[in-house]
């Protein structure tokens, strides 16, 4: 109801949001925005310049702001490039944001999803700017370095002591893995809040499908964008090995591809009689239905996914999928604790093969227990917990209480 409503409007601003999200990126954004306009909230988006589809959130006010993704490389320099990249990017978030009306934001929310350690200085000093002229509650969702170094802490704790009190006050600073939180209070010494992960109701909703009989084939899925540091370049090797144990797979080749194009990738691998591949982006319920009867692959490179979130991880968690996972990744952790999946040895296709073949003989108490985890998951994860956890950190001006100096 209107009366109940604790700001004008919620503004979400997300530099990384342009025509061509997809995938848990966009369906996260998508079931916030649903769920914000249920509640009968105005919803605005902040979006890239390359603004996405208005029927992509139809109702919702599409603001094109940024004119760089968050991940863009601006500079190549090999003695510069750092430097070259944070000035480039604190800079034109500064100004992007800047370009806006601030009325805008006048009694309002503003979440920004997805931003980096070179995007914070400008997202302070446009804070300091408008903290003058409209009284606005913040949450920013950061992201971690991929690699923590002596020269990533000192940037974020130097940005982090140099925040104005009066933008400290009603700022709260957010991560999206208990990992990751524990990686910035080592480092930095900053304490982050952890966000849950917002997934559609279309996908809390779904089991795994009960026409399956329990005797067919195991099938292994590898899907989302293949890229090389999803060990990707390991596939090919990893069916072969696997050619004559009985297991099915299902492969999903996008335009994130490796060593060649999907249409290549597919001559490859579909000569195998025990491997479908799709080719591009599959239909939402199908892409819920291949991960759910399925037990997912996340090859990932531990380097790059070692504080790194993935949304296949997040929705085979909620689609009750066990999942086999490479050592050394932030997601292996988990699963070796929760028990609804195995762990690579180490990241090679003869690795990737045994932990098929363990996962196999293993499959009806994997299943079990993934089945155990996402009911869990469903309860304490949501798009409804999401905007609860943002509330509670802005309420009452405790945000500065969870990130002492």
């Amino acid at each position: 109801m209107a009366d109940e409503r604790r700001f004008k409007a919620w503004n979400i601003l997300d530099p990384a949001l342009n025509r061509g999200s997809n995938g848990h990126h966009y369906w996260e954004a998508k079931a916030l925005v649903d769920e914000l306009r249920n509640r009968g909230e105005t919803v605005r988006l902040f979006s890239h310049r390359d603004a996405p589809a208005a029927d992509r959130f139809p109702g919702v006010e599409i603001v094109p702001t940024f004119s760089v993704n968050p991940w863009d490389s601006l500079s190549n320099d090999p003695v510069w490039a750092d430097m070259e990249n944070f000035i480039v990017h604190a800079r034109t978030l500064h100004g992007d944001l800047s370009a806006n009306d601030p009325s805008l934001f006048h009694h309002s929310l503003a979440l920004f999803p997805s931003i980096r350690g070179p995007q914070l200085l400008g997202l302070f000093r446009w804070l300091n700017d408008v903290t003058q002229e409209v009284r606005l509650k913040t949450a920013v969702c950061l992201f971690s370095p991929r690699v923590w170094s002596d020269r990533s802490a000192q940037l974020h704790k130097t940005l982090w002591n140099g925040c104005p009190p009066r933008v400290k006050k009603d700022l709260a600073l957010f991560c999206r893995t208990p990992q990751a939180a524990e990686g910035f209070k080592k480092h930095t010494n900053i304490a982050l809040g952890v966000l849950p992960f917002a997934l559609p109701a279309e996908a809390v909703a779904w089991r795994r499908s009960s026409a399956t009989p329990p005797e067919a084939p195991m099938v292994v899925s590898f899907v989302g964008a293949a890229r090389q540091d999803r060990g990707a370049e390991l596939i090919a090797d990893v069916v072969e090995q696997c050619s004559a144990s009985g297991v099915r797979f299902f492969i999903q080749a996008k335009h994130e591809t490796w060593g060649g194009t999907a249409t290549d990738i597919m001559a490859g691998l579909a000569r195998w009689p025990h491997v479908q591949v799709q080719e591009g982006v599959l239909e939402r319920n199908d892409y819920y239905r291949a991960i759910a009867d399925s037990v997912v692959l996340l090859a990932y490179h531990p380097g790059a996914y070692r504080w790194r979130d993935s949304g296949v991880y997040r929705e085979a968690l909620v689609l009750g999928a066990p999942m086999l996972v490479s050592a050394g990744t932030w997601m292996a952790q988990e699963v070796a604790q929760r028990g609804n999946g195995l762990n690579t040895k180490d990241l090679s296709a003869t690795a990737i093969a045994d932990c098929i073949g363990r996962a196999q003989r293993a499959l009806p108490a994997l299943r079990a227990a993934a089945a155990r985890v996402a009911e869990d998951v469903r309860r304490t994860q949501g798009v409804a917990r999401y905007i609860s956890t943002v509330l509670g950190a802005l309420e009452g001006g405790r945000a500065m209480q969870a990130h002492p100096h």
